[in-house]
């Protein structure tokens, strides 16, 4: 079977023995070529030759088109974004819109032709007709609260709560339009999605906090990518999320991270039918001790073999990582 039929598979309660591998690959691709990731992500060209890069060395079972995820949706609402000429930096927001106030009359509707949207449109569309019969291929989309982050910095959101909370709310309901118009976009090209929101992992965000101000967007975007046609939805937030694991989960996404930070027994006891990401530490991953990587991986493989909703990724594989590294963690997750 492909893994792209192993996953639907799984998603119908189907016994599959192998152990999907998902790694988290972004701005390591653009290492894969020999390019910088501020070169990568400003390519079209070059964007699709470092996913093709990443599909024929690791031989994922899913792919995600994009390199710096949190920033192509400010950026095209009118945050600056620097892209340094360092070989392994990431391409970082430099200035932020809203950063002195809530000001919804400075935001923009929702333009493919604003910032890097229209790139990534056209990336995602010649990936997935590469190979998505082969695997997944889904779009990265920022989650509301994350760009409304991104917007006003950290810091600020959290004030906006406490201090501005109807003008959060309201910032709030347009960055969750905002998302879902991206996503309808990527969706037209034939491709799945992937929701980033790592900005609400406690201790940056309460548990009530995010059942409040969060999750309840996320399941309205949920809701509005299936109707339009979305075949496979994840949610990702990194970190240690155990004390929102309940809430993640009944957000109703296809697939819910469950970071190695975080404890997979938490999430395995409230969910057995839809999918659990289980991510392995990207850290041991490139620098060890050995030993602890291994004894991590054959723990997590243990726990694909009892559970037969878990998949395994990583947590974000650095650009300076090496490529036999994660190529011994897909062999050790494989092997029989």
């Amino acid at each position: 079977m492909k893994p792209l039929e192993k996953i639907k598979a799984k998603l119908q309660g189907q016994l599959i023995e192998d152990c999907l591998f998902c790694p988290a690959i972004y701005e390591h691709k653009a290492a894969l070529i020999g390019q910088s990731p501020a070169n990568v992500s400003r390519s079209e060209q070059l964007l699709v030759e470092a996913i093709t890069a990443e599909y024929e060395t690791y031989k994922p079972d899913m792919l995600t088109v994009g390199i710096d995820i949190y920033n192509i949706e400010a950026e095209a609402l009118g945050c600056q974004v620097l892209f340094p000429d360092a070989k392994g930096s990431v391409p970082i927001i430099d200035k932020r819109i809203l950063s002195d106030k809530i000001d919804l009359n400075r935001m923009r509707s929702f333009d493919e032709k604003a910032g890097r949207i229209s790139l990534l449109l056209r990336a995602i569309e010649k990936v997935n007709e590469k190979f998505g019969k082969e695997v997944p291929v889904r779009g990265a989309v920022t989650g509301p609260y994350s760009i409304a982050v991104e917007l006003m910095g950290i810091e600020q959101a959290l004030m906006a709560i406490f201090t501005e909370p109807q003008n959060f709310a309201a910032l709030m309901e347009y960055c969750t339009e905002f998302c879902i118009s991206y996503a309808k976009a990527i969706i037209k090209k034939g491709a799945s999605i992937c929701i980033f929101d790592s900005h609400c992992a406690p201790p940056l965000l309460s548990p009530q906090l995010y059942r409040t101000y969060v999750s309840p967007f996320i399941q309205r975007i949920c809701a509005e990518i299936k109707s339009a046609g979305c075949q496979l939805s994840e949610y990702v937030i990194g970190g240690t999320t155990d004390p929102i694991a309940e809430y993640m989960l009944q957000n109703g996404f296809d697939i819910t991270l469950s970071d190695f930070g975080s404890s997979i027994e938490k999430f395995t006891a409230i969910e057995a039918k839809r999918l659990i990401r289980r991510n392995i530490s990207p850290v041991l991953i490139e620098n060890g001790p050995l030993c602890e990587l291994k004894s991590q991986i054959l723990h997590t493989k243990d726990i694909s073999a009892k559970h037969n909703n878990i998949i395994v990724g990583t947590g974000v594989i650095s650009y300076s990582c090496p490529i036999q590294n994660v190529l011994n963690v897909r062999h050790l997750l494989k092997e029989n």
